[in-house]
């Protein structure tokens, strides 16, 4: 590939593979070859990836070479955006871009201003609820050529939100009113004068002779158009991507874009393939094709991860848990024995899953950074709690009136009480004066004007007060008085902007809430050990273990990583609400594929204890795991041919033994029996593939197959047929 003369060309990279480095030696070869660096443009997914390739072209070039572009997409929308208001082809606009917490306050009013009266009560109390699939529904219309209209027949939302349509058009006279734009909209603006005003595009096409196009696998139709435009039948295209790593659909990328798109886009495609991983070892390149491929009918063409022989080995270990923050702590401090913590990645599902083990940590003083910006005790949903226990120790006679009155906004709106605001804000100016007997003072101050109900809610939050105040017992006792008392996790759910963060804040809360009654807290010593815990922040410098989501672990690695929460609840994860748009399984499993891939040494997957409520994630059966040591073992070996649990995913494990010269696997069976517990056993049929039973009478069982739905059967027929994927 690295010699690839010219013409387009696809690239078809898996995990580890070295992509990053081929492209270097491509580019180099290319400059070496006499290619005018100042007509070949190389486009990065992100900003990262960007400076990363352009600090090893500097390397492989040397110093004072002349090296080509290197932009992420949005950067070079920006360029196009700029020039098209230089040509009066386009407004001029803010050039700072609107950020996700400027967009969901406008989108919130547009919603009330729009609804009609039978929704526009729950709009207003139940933002979560609207904004959220407001918000992605938006996106999806800027990552597609389609129209509003059709973009929302294609999400399943009910007709209740078809309001979502209009509030697109209003969210855009807003933009255009206010000279705004999103990051989506410096592709969606030009690519939609473009697509409108062909003597535009025009003038935008066949600069360059070549665009090197990276992580192709997650462009939208909105980014395939604009490159489709700047090659004007000129260009040589090269793209390279990974269809198992499509991870961004919900911001309109398609993996078929690269698997079947691209060749039918530009005639005379050379392809190419990079399959073999220098990242991991064979037992996890075999687990990860045995994950994915449930993402292919059985005939279906794949390119299958395949470890070169340089490659170490990677040890894939299966933690059966029932509290998986306490599983990983115990993984961290294994490997803290003997190797640094920075080579540990903790890949979350949702941020939610990091509460409790950031908990942990820092009560066991271990050093660990976040992905995200805040840790656990800096969040906003846990402030209450931090006042009362200030209260509790006696801090607030030493506060000024700016600390009080910050304390009192804290207390009277967190959980949101339904008052009016002028009210709420009467009654913080008047207690800010009071430094003791706070809980009282409450009392004497609620007015007469508020209703019963709100007056009693007043009344709780005094009694909770005051109960901080008396400073007696433990702080656990105090804490979950308020969470009751206020209905605060019902409060954090209505006043949400989303699903994703309601699950975040009440993630956080309950294991905050848990954690201090565990810990045993002395009331009037809780103030002086959260702030212990809170003085605990790791330096960036430190050697520390690194807590991130799979997202933002694209296109990183580690020598060893764990997944926690492995299990049906969040693998996959499918949002609530019947207003939310659909995550795909496929898209989920490509998630955790991901997520995996980021190992290069250790793998530890943190799946349910047996008693569990939740069940292990359908994406990776027992047996997928349980015969990687025996064809390790045969590996070594090389000769004999491995015996294997028979509900491995046998197309995979054959492929790879061919691969490494091994002798067909002699595979063991294990039917169900009569008299065996059924419900819930993950099971696989000979025809319809997986499934898992979900109900069982006298002589019928249901089992629900992950690719053909609910099925019913005759349990003496069917029992001998079905193999158990879930071994004991």
């Amino acid at each position: 590939m690295i010699q690839h003369a010219g013409g387009h060309a696809r690239i078809i990279a898996v995990a580890g593979s070295g992509k990053t480095q081929t492209l270097t030696a491509y580019v180099h070869n290319r400059l070496q070859s006499g290619a005018d660096p100042r007509r070949m443009l190389v486009l990065m997914y992100n900003k990262a990836a960007q400076l990363d390739f352009e600090r090893r072209l500097k390397q492989v070039a040397g110093r004072g070479a002349v090296l080509p572009d290197v932009r992420t997409f949005h950067s070079l929308g920006y360029r196009i955006c700029q020039t098209l208001v230089q040509r009066d082809y386009m407004a001029a606009f803010d050039k700072d871009i609107l950020q996700d917490s400027d967009i969901e306050p406008v989108i919130w009013r547009i919603l009330r201003n729009l609804a009609d009266a039978d929704i526009a009560d729950d709009i207003l109390t139940r933002k979560k609820k609207w904004v959220e699939p407001a918000v992605a529904y938006l996106e999806l219309v800027k990552s597609s050529l389609a129209t509003p209209e059709q973009v929302f027949e294609s999400t399943g939302l009910p007709a209740s939100c078809k309001l979502f349509i209009q509030a697109f058009y209003e969210f855009e006279d807003w933009r255009s009113q206010h000279h705004k734009m999103t990051f989506s909209d410096l592709l969606y603006e030009p690519v939609l004068r473009f697509k409108n005003e062909p003597d535009i595009a025009a003038q935008f096409a066949g600069h360059m002779a070549e665009y090197l196009v990276d992580e192709f696998q997650d462009i939208n139709p909105v980014q395939e158009y604009l490159l489709k435009t700047l090659h004007g039948g000129k260009s040589d295209i090269l793209v390279v991507g990974d269809p198992d790593q499509t991870i961004y659909e919900f911001r309109g990328s398609d993996p078929a874009l690269l698997t079947t798109g691209f060749s039918n886009s530009y005639q005379g495609t050379s392809d190419y393939q990079l399959s073999h991983t220098f990242r991991f070892g064979d037992t996890l390149s075999l687990l990860a094709n045995q994950v994915i491929a449930g993402n292919y009918a059985a005939d279906s063409p794949r390119i299958q991860c395949v470890s070169h022989q340089s490659a170490g080995t990677t040890r894939v270990q299966r933690e059966a848990c029932g509290d998986s923050a306490q599983a990983a702590l115990t993984c961290i401090r294994n490997w803290q024995a003997s190797r640094p913590l920075k080579d540990i990645a903790v890949i979350n599902r949702l941020w939610a899953n990091s509460a409790r083990l950031e908990l942990l940590l820092l009560a066991n003083a271990i050093p660990y950074h976040m992905d995200n910006q805040q840790t656990v005790l800096e969040r906003y949903e846990l402030r209450p709690f931090r006042v009362l226990l200030q209260i509790a120790a006696g801090e607030t006679a030493q506060w000024d009136a700016r600390a009080r009155k910050q304390a009192w906004q804290v207390l009277l709106t967190q959980p949101y009480l339904k008052i009016k605001k002028s009210i709420v804000d009467e009654l913080i100016s008047r207690l800010a004066g009071v430094s003791r007997e706070w809980g009282q003072a409450l009392r004497n101050a609620i007015p007469n004007t508020v209703s019963k109900y709100q007056s009693e809610q007043l009344f709780e939050r005094a009694r909770w007060i005051e109960k901080a105040e008396r400073a007696q017992g433990e702080a656990s006792l105090v804490l979950y008085g308020w969470l009751q008392g206020t209905d605060y996790l019902a409060s954090l759910k209505d006043n949400a902007f989303s699903v994703a963060q309601v699950e975040d804040q009440v993630a956080t809360v309950k294991a905050f809430v848990s954690f201090v009654r565990q810990s045993r807290w002395p009331l009037a010593q809780g103030a002086a050990q959260l702030t212990e815990l809170m003085n605990r922040k790791t330096p960036a410098n430190a050697d520390a273990l690194l807590i991130t989501s799979i997202h933002k672990s694209k296109g990183r690695q580690w020598p060893c990583v764990i997944i926690p929460e492995l299990n049906s609840q969040f693998f996959p994860y499918q949002p609530e609400g019947e207003m939310m748009i659909a995550t795909s399984v496929a898209s989920e499993r490509r998630l955790l594929y991901v997520a995996m891939t980021r190992a290069a040494e250790e793998l530890v997957l943190l799946t349910p204890a047996d008693d569990s409520t939740l069940m292990p994630s359908r994406f990776i059966p027992d047996a997928y795991v349980d015969g990687l040591a025996a064809f390790e073992a045969a590996l070594g070996n090389g000769s004999a041919a491995p015996e294997l649990p028979g509900d491995m995913h046998r197309p995979s494990v054959e492929f790879y033994a061919r691969l490494k010269g091994l002798p067909v696997p002699a595979w063991q069976q294990r039917s169900l029996k009569k008299g065996e517990e059924l419900v819930n056993q993950v099971v696989s049929h000979p025809k319809l593939g997986v499934g898992q039973i979900i109900a069982e009478s006298k002589n019928r069982i249901t089992i629900q197959f992950m690719r053909h739905g609910e099925r019913e059967f005759d349990k003496q027929i069917v029992l001998p047929l079905l193999q158990r994927l879930n071994e004991d």
